[in-house]
């Protein structure tokens, strides 16, 4: 399990807080030294803090929409239709999940500094959130977070700046609104969390209850249609074949297909129920047609 004072901090309603005393006394750099180098990294203008600063803003904008005060409760009658609880209910090893998207926020822009450059004189960050992702599939489960929890924080992290794609074009397809609820484990609702805490985040001071009015409006409507495609049986494949060339090095080709048909079958049997098991089913069928010359 991770350190206990970590999920402490992770599990707790102020934790940002607690996690503002760890970055004091160095401890948070001591399980994830990436986030000190975000420490007086100075970011464009459109940015109200410092890198380091956003993350730990974006964790105090998540025990706020969490809590029953001020715009929390606002936030919670926004998103009681679809029982915002349940959208957070549950642990995956271990581990709650509202306490793992408190973590997502807190390391969304974790790569920033690393991948830093100016483009046209500007300051820019490339790809910040995949190699995010790259870097936390080390840190975490050093650390002592499991598979599952480990695939959900990299997923947050990767895709977080993914929602801007669905409003271009708008409005979103089935398709891309399917695609992307898949490419997350079928759980959107924490993804936005972390997407409007980085919002949040990013104005500091300067967010108004308009941008607050715009991005619950944004996040109903997604969810709106999630429920709308959950509503269809075997909508939502968990992998295609993008990901099997992606996560098992496949080639396009013949035996992508061959792989891609025994996972949705056993999609559609119920045997795999998660995109970390429907990788691991393609893994086993791939090293059984290898093994069998096919």
């Amino acid at each position: 399990m991770p350190p206990r004072s970590l999920l402490a901090a992770l599990t707790a309603p102020n934790g940002s807080e607690l996690l503002r005393e760890q970055a004091a006394s160095q401890q948070l750099f001591d399980w994830l030294p990436e986030l000190a180098e975000g420490e007086g990294f100075e970011q464009p203008a459109l940015h109200a803090y410092t890198v380091l600063e956003h993350c730990l803003a974006a964790v105090e904008a998540f025990d706020e929409l969490m809590s029953l005060e001020d715009r929390g409760i606002a936030f919670a009658e926004r998103t009681a239709w679809f029982g915002r609880e349940g959208g957070l209910a549950g642990e995956l090893d271990g581990v709650p999940i509202e306490a793992l998207t408190r973590l997502s926020c807190l390391v969304h822009d974790i790569a920033k500094p690393a991948t830093a450059t100016f483009v046209a004189d500007r300051l820019r960050f490339p790809r910040h959130g995949p190699r995010g992702a790259e870097i936390l599939g080390d840190r975490l489960p050093s650390l002592g977070f499991g598979p599952a929890a480990t695939d959900f924080v990299q997923a947050n992290v990767r895709y977080h700046l993914r929602p801007r794609e669905l409003v271009k074009p708008w409005p979103p397809s089935d398709k891309a609104v399917g695609r992307f609820l898949r490419d997350l484990g079928g759980r959107m609702f924490p993804l936005l969390m972390v997407n409007i805490c980085d919002g949040i985040a990013t104005q500091g001071p300067r967010y108004t209850d308009i941008h607050f009015d715009r991005h619950c409006n944004f996040l109903t409507y997604v969810m709106t249609r999630v429920a709308m495609l959950e509503e269809e049986p075997g909508a939502l494949p968990l992998i295609d074949g993008n990901d099997l060339m992606t996560e098992l090095n496949m080639e396009s080709g013949r035996l992508v297909g061959a792989v891609l048909t025994s996972v949705l079958a056993a999609q559609g049997a119920g045997r795999v129920t998660d995109r970390h098991e429907a990788l691991a089913y393609a893994r086993t069928v791939l090293q059984t047609l290898d093994a069998s010359g096919s």
